[in-house]
């Protein structure tokens, strides 16, 4: 299982991205791992996690189920791992399909600056 920790990368952008979330000073960022075999991105506690499946040959990576378990709701886990998921579709030049209500619908209208890496049609002919 191939992991990458986005942790220390991506917590401020994601504590930037989410409003209302309820953290301290003094918790230590969540760290957010890349799991190739899973096709998802999720906490090391492996409890809150992003699926997703790549399209058109690779080259669009569609977001399609969000989870964070109810007892960590709230602390702003689903942003991070928004994050960290636009952080490497941008990094691997992908575009990305919203599929996921919570990304479509929450996410991207509180953080218009990824929208330029969603897919549209208009990317469809130079795929």
């Amino acid at each position: 299982m191939m992991k990458l920790s986005f942790g220390s990368r991506f917590s401020h952008l994601a504590m930037a991205a989410t409003s209302g979330a309820k953290t301290t000073a003094t918790e230590p960022p969540t760290k957010i791992v890349w799991n190739a075999g899973k096709h998802r991105f999720e906490t090391e506690d492996h409890e809150a996690f992003i699926d997703y499946k790549l399209r058109y040959d690779g080259k669009a990576m569609d977001l399609v189920h969000t989870y964070v378990p109810s007892s960590k709701r709230g602390l702003g886990l689903a942003s991070l791992l928004c994050v960290a998921a636009f952080e490497h579709a941008s990094s691997h030049s992908l575009s990305v399909i919203p599929s996921c209500s919570y990304v479509s619908d929450t996410f991207l209208p509180r953080n218009p600056t990824w929208k330029p890496l969603v897919y549209t049609e208009d990317l469809k002919s130079s795929i």
